[in-house]
């Protein structure tokens, strides 16, 4: 696919963001209201989206492992460098490097890499397994650093539960302090919280119904259909509302910002071409869709964990925007790459 073609099937989409940011700096349409529409996106015109799709698919071709392994392996490895590299320059903060590390390897799946694929190749499919990936491995890992390290364990006295009053574990072991019993506790809701949000439970729902050839009554997968093809205009739709109000200074990016983002929509996807063509031996559309999955920009979840502890809030939603204007004009250079190749 020539870049020019590219550049002609990605026009929509850069119509679809362009037009929110459009909106959201003359004060058409409130900036805050990208919430709204980002909501129906992901709770609700995604999801359709995925279940019917994931539904119809042949689980076979879906599912190509050797494609899905090799880029969970570069994943790991990319995942392990940026977080020596944000440890030895940056941070040593665990919640701090488990966001420098969201932003560099997870990508925008729900509000971008869908509506891209849709675009361009007139399925988002190859997106799903990666989209599962993302949210039962590595959203996981972050959410667990985060909650584990939200606050400081108060010191429990050495004679605690050994020796002393109070109950025991009937082995004999003292029971865990109420600080790590309550620490415990948050780690367990934030990855309940995760695995059950409605992308992940479209997924499932139509892996499990397809693996068990239930059928699902044609009307309501029609019904699907049409929800579902709201999914792709209105989530960029509220990414361009995002951008547009996000009131972010590309003349201010730091040095941080700028390794980052080369880690996100150059360095990770050269590594998973690499590791696919000439580790795992991955051609034809494969290795077109996993490097441009992997040059997908950070997701905006990163922004949303971020504000949720506390942590690197301004940096989160500045390598959001940032990194989203990168992928767009890097997009077609991958995939002439690619398929040149």
């Amino acid at each position: 696919m020539e870049a020019l073609t590219v550049f002609g099937r990605l026009v929509p989409v850069a119509l679809a963001i362009g037009g929110g940011v459009w909106f959201a700096r003359r004060s058409v349409v409130s900036a805050a209201s990208s919430k709204a529409f980002a909501d129906f996106a992901f709770l609700f015109a995604v999801p359709c989206y995925l279940f019917t799709n994931i539904y119809r698919s042949d689980l076979g071709t879906l599912f190509a492992w050797p494609a899905l392994a090799g880029y969970a392996v570069t994943a790991g490895i990319v995942m392990a460098v940026v977080g020596v590299l944000a440890g030895l320059t940056t941070t040593h903060e665990p919640r701090q490097l488990a966001l420098r590390i969201m932003a560099a390897v997870q990508v925008n799946t729900a509000y971008f890499a869908v509506p891209v694929f849709i675009m361009l190749f007139g399925d988002a499919a190859p997106v799903f397994p990666v989209l599962l990936f993302q949210v039962c491995v590595l959203s996981l890992v972050v959410l667990a650093i985060m909650e584990l390290h939200g606050a400081p364990v108060e010191a429990v006295p050495a004679s605690a539960g050994v020796g002393g009053p109070g109950p025991t574990h009937p082995a004999g072991r003292p029971p865990a302090p109420p600080q790590l019993r309550s620490r415990r506790g948050r780690v367990g809701r934030a990855v309940w919280g995760s695995l059950t949000t409605p992308v992940v439970l479209a997924c499932n729902a139509g892996l499990l119904l397809n693996l068990l050839a239930f059928r699902v009554p044609e009307p309501l997968l029609d019904g699907f259909d049409f929800v579902g093809a709201a999914a792709a205009p209105i989530a960029l739709f509220a990414l361009g509302l995002h951008l547009g109000g996000s009131g972010i200074s590309f003349r201010h990016t730091t040095g941080e910002e700028i390794w980052l983002i080369a880690v996100k929509c150059l360095l990770f996807p050269f590594a998973v071409w690499l590791a696919a063509e000439h580790v795992f031996g991955i051609h034809g559309p494969w290795l077109t869709y996993l490097v441009l999955i992997a040059a997908m920009p950070a997701p905006q979840n990163l922004f949303i964990v971020a504000q949720r502890y506390g942590v690197d809030v301004a940096m989160s939603a500045a390598l959001v925007v940032k990194s989203s204007v990168a992928a767009l004009l890097l997009l077609p250079l991958w995939i002439h790459w690619t398929q040149a190749g």
